[in-house]
């Protein structure tokens, strides 16, 4: 188990917007009051994190310069879809974009697709017979998981601003 200390949930914020923040700062409320296993399924402790992430990425994937205004602004941009490994060879391939520009770029989209894998696709669909209840523990294990990704790829990001400043 990762511990969800408040030193993390501080060292995101620096790369959230405000709107994000908020989400985050819910989170953190409720791991404070919400009593340890009481109830069955802790799940919608994940869920304001990765409402955050989506948001995150959406803005780290432009200020990088890999997704266009138009993509950044739109309610057709799917994160999931442009992340996905299994399609990294198709134009609009975010992963591939990544792994394109820098050696660690690589490393990072597998981190930004576990994340958003684990984070929010288990967390939100619905699968027959596969009905995935969270532990408290486990909840906060992909909340950490969803934070260290965004940590990680705000890393990335003051590496690499060469990239977005010749695109921008």
């Amino acid at each position: 188990m990762n511990s969800l200390d408040d030193k993390i949930f501080q060292e995101v914020k620096c790369y959230l917007s405000k709107e994000q923040m908020v989400l985050l700062d819910d989170v953190q409320y409720l791991l404070k009051i919400l009593p340890k296993n009481h109830i069955n399924d802790h799940s919608f402790l994940v869920s304001s994190v990765s409402k955050a992430y989506e948001g995150y990425l959406k803005n780290f994937f432009y200020k990088i310069g890999i997704i266009s205004s138009e993509e950044h602004d739109s309610d057709r941009f799917r994160v999931g879809k442009t992340l996905n490994p299994s399609l990294r060879y198709k134009r609009f391939s975010v992963f591939q974009k990544l792994s394109d520009l820098d050696t660690t770029g690589e490393e990072l989209a597998e981190t930004l697709w576990d994340a958003w894998k684990f984070g929010r696709n288990e967390i939100f669909h619905f699968f027959p017979g596969k009905i995935k209840y969270l532990t408290r523990e486990e909840a906060e294990d992909r909340i950490h998981l969803l934070l260290n990704a965004i940590i990680k790829s705000g890393q990335f990001f003051e590496a690499n601003k060469r990239y977005a400043e010749l695109i921008h």
